[in-house]
Parts: C-alpha cells; structure tokens; sequence
C-alpha cells in the first residue's frame, strides 16, 4: 500500500491513512475473497441484515455502497 497522506487525530493512538482508489478497491476486493463472498453476496446479506459472520458484517460497514465490484 502506498500512503498517499496521513493525519493524526485527536487521539493520540489514531491515524488517518488516506489510499487510493485502487488500493482501496484491490483491498475490498482481497477481503471479499477471503471471505469467500462477491460483493453481490454481502449486499445480499445487508439487505437481509442477516451477516455469515462478525467479519462479513465489518466489512459491509466499510466499504457497503462505495464500490461496485
């Protein structure tokens, strides 16, 4: 991953990390798989509200609605 900027928060423990948009869509697309899911199955899933897991719901929280893949 190229950092492309980063900021500190108010919190000293936080960071933003700002990537690009490829990076981001190769990095929603790599965890899609380690899921073993399409981004058609996780919209299937929110849409249900009914998750496969903790990790399948995390990731929707992350990138649902701002990749088409």
């Amino acid at each position: 991953m190229t950092v492309v900027e980063q900021w500190t928060t108010d919190h000293e423990d936080e960071s933003v990390i700002v990537v690009s948009e490829d990076e981001f869509r190769e990095a929603a697309a790599r965890a899609l798989a380690d899921l073993g899911l399409t981004y058609a199955d996780l919209e299937e899933q929110a849409e249900r509200r009914d998750f496969s897991s903790a990790q399948a719901h995390a990731l929707w929280v992350s990138i649902g609605g701002t990749v088409d893949l």
